[in-house]
């Protein structure tokens, strides 16, 4: 979001990203102050993929305007909820995070 980008933030329904509570709390907002840094520049929404229409709003997105998705979901999960590349529109830049890649330990 630095240098324009448009970026959304798909945060969990409830209590959202875990980094909006972890250490110092603003005690006017009940906010972090690492979310402070970490999310300023972004668009925050909140979506339940794991109900249908959690995933057809974010479906919806995909074939709007979206560029790149960027997910650190355990590998399988987003096609396990049919938002995989295969199922997305095939212009869109994938970025896929997880703590052993996307085929696991060797």
């Amino acid at each position: 979001g630095y240098f324009g980008a448009h970026v959304i933030k798909v945060e969990p329904p409830q209590k959202g990203d875990p980094l909006r509570h972890l250490r110092d709390i603003d005690p006017k907002t009940g906010t972090s102050l690492w979310w402070r840094t970490y999310g300023r520049n972004r668009q925050c929404i909140t979506v339940d993929l794991r109900k249908e229409a959690g995933r057809d709003l974010i479906r919806q997105l995909a074939h709007g305007s979206v560029d790149v998705v960027c997910e650190n979901f355990r590998p399988g999960v987003m096609e396990g909820w049919g938002l995989g590349p295969e199922d997305l529109p095939s212009n869109i830049v994938w970025s896929r995070i997880s703590g052993y890649g996307q085929t696991g330990p060797k």
